[in-house]
């Protein structure tokens, strides 16, 4: 039995830890993002958003008595307007585009509010070690005039890489 203990102290001493982080994954226009958990307040059903005449992607709801302003993603990454997307969309893809949106992540700001987030899928926890992180290159940033996410997260498990927004400059619009 003393030889297993021995065994086990010294695998122990030297494997190597990296340090990881939890993320909040979710899908935006069939591409994956993800939140740090620590940035998140929590997830709630999507209630109805108000308020966005001049399709800027940016709108209110209403949580609990308190007004959330309601940031869409979409709008700013990809430089789609919500409502441009229901003008190409059939009828059959506009209900499901409805439907789709399930949650809002309310995402903390550093000023101490929250920013709701629409989300197109049922958010995942993942974890993520710092070597998965890269920053996103600036030219490529420039040219696909990317906003709010600031590194991308490839795992060699054979998953989708994951694009990780950045919660200040998402409050920051």
């Amino acid at each position: 039995m003393a030889i297993f203990s021995s065994v086990r102290s010294q695998r122990g001493t030297n494997r190597k830890t990296e340090a990881t982080e939890q993320l909040i994954s979710f899908q935006l226009r069939g591409e994956w993002f993800a939140v740090p958990v620590t940035a998140v307040q929590k997830v709630i059903p999507m209630g109805k958003i108000y308020g966005d005449p001049n399709n800027t992607g940016i709108s209110l709801a209403l949580h609990q008595g308190q007004e959330i302003m309601v940031v869409d993603v979409g709008h700013l990454i990809f430089n789609e307007t919500a409502q441009s997307k229901k003008l190409a969309a059939t009828p059959a893809e506009d209900n499901a585009m409805r439907t789709s949106h399930q949650c809002l992540v309310l995402v903390k700001t550093a000023e101490g509010g929250v920013v709701g987030v629409p989300i197109d899928s049922q958010p995942i926890i993942r974890r993520a070690g710092q070597s998965q992180f890269s920053p996103l290159p600036s030219s490529y940033l420039d040219r696909g005039n990317i906003n709010c996410v600031s590194s991308m997260i490839v795992d060699d498990g054979g998953t989708e890489p994951l694009f990780l927004l950045d919660p200040e400059q998402l409050s920051s619009i």
